[in-house]
């Protein structure tokens, strides 16, 4: 089969095809594969976040992961884990997402209009993910950010109570807290 680059020419490959396991193609429910495996790729303008997914012979059934791109053919390094494959692609398609201060989601008209003047301006316009803070969860969600992007699962552990009162020092609450 004919080698190819980018998360666009990979995915219309696989189709071609026939889907067939161990090749590469855009990971279902992500960004360019909403439309599942036999709709068209949504391929776009500027660089956009996708994760790339390739099933590995053997019947335990492990995969590989890759960040790709959707607006140019820029593909990340082999992970195990979809999240390290996420964080890869927002490296290449935003860089200084990393820096962005972590908030948490609150069911309030003016929670957006809070973020957006912490966010760099039309961040969330160009696609840009949200990072927020969501206890256990730690599963980056394409499309669930404002304007289409990831919402980013932050990293940040929740100190306990007792434990915040030893470490008041170390303890930083998220914004919009």
């Amino acid at each position: 089969m004919t080698e190819v680059r980018g998360a666009a020419a990979r995915h219309r490959l696989w189709q071609k095809a026939g889907r067939p396991a161990g090749v590469w193609c855009i990971l279902i429910n992500q960004p360019g594969h909403l439309g599942g495996g036999y709709g068209a790729v949504e391929e776009t303008e500027g660089c956009q976040v996708t994760v790339l997914f390739r099933r590995l012979d053997g019947p335990e059934g492990r995969s590989i992961k890759r960040g790709a791109c959707l607006g140019c053919d820029w593909e990340g390094p082999d992970r195990a884990a979809i999240n390290s494959a996420i964080e890869d692609a927002h490296d290449h398609a935003f860089p200084g997402w990393r820096t962005l201060p972590a908030v948490v989601r609150k069911p309030r008209p003016d929670w957006l209009g809070e973020v957006s003047r912490v966010y760099p301006s039309g961040w969330f316009q160009s696609g840009g993910p949200i990072i927020t803070v969501r206890g256990q969860d730690r599963m980056h969600r394409p499309c669930a950010a404002p304007g289409g992007g990831y919402d980013m699962a932050s990293p940040y552990e929740w100190p306990s109570k007792t434990k915040r009162a030893r470490q008041a020092t170390a303890y930083q609450p998220s914004l919009l807290d």
